[in-house]
């Protein structure tokens, strides 16, 4: 009898370990609407498995996105080729923890507030170039007029366009 309860359990975690692999192939094609009930088995699976922490197979990366907060990042340049720049990397740094894992929920990633007037108006087109050469085409939309005054500046990931927005 003992050894056809350790043949059941080892058929067990064999199965359970079987359907975690299914899961984790299938689990970058799943709609960010099935995502969230996918990530709460994951989690409350690695947590039933009896084995130490340090064994248990990571999260896959859209299942932590809960670490995404809302970050204030100030300039204090004037110089609109600096700006620009900055600005075109926290696009693109919003863009690689929303965007392309297509997180499926609007997030707010950056408020660029700019401490002084630019010495040049800096336009879309000037931001879409720079995320051209970076190779990121098409990610972004433009939600505001030029940029030539100190103020605010909201990144953020619609999830309905699928794009950066810029406002």
């Amino acid at each position: 009898m003992k050894g056809l309860a350790l043949e059941t359990i080892a058929y067990f975690i064999i199965a359970l370990v079987t359907i975690i692999i299914i899961l984790t192939l299938i689990g970058t094609k799943l709609s960010p609407a099935i995502r969230n009930a996918y990530c709460s088995f994951v989690r409350g699976l690695r947590n039933l498995l009896p084995i130490p922490s340090y064994m248990k197979p990571p999260l896959p990366s859209y299942c932590q996105m809960e670490q995404i907060t809302f970050k204030t990042e100030i300039i204090e340049s004037n110089k609109a080729s600096y700006v620009r720049d900055h600005l075109a990397a926290y696009i693109i740094a919003c863009w690689e923890t929303t965007g392309k894992l297509n997180v499926g929920q609007d997030k707010i990633c950056y408020e660029v507030v700019l401490r002084n007037n630019l010495d040049m108006p800096l336009t879309e087109n000037d931001i879409v170039s720079v995320l051209a050469q970076e190779g990121y085409e098409n990610i972004m939309t433009w939600n505001r007029d030029n940029i030539t005054e100190k103020g605010s500046i909201a990144i953020s990931y619609n999830s309905t366009s699928k794009k950066i927005e810029v406002s």
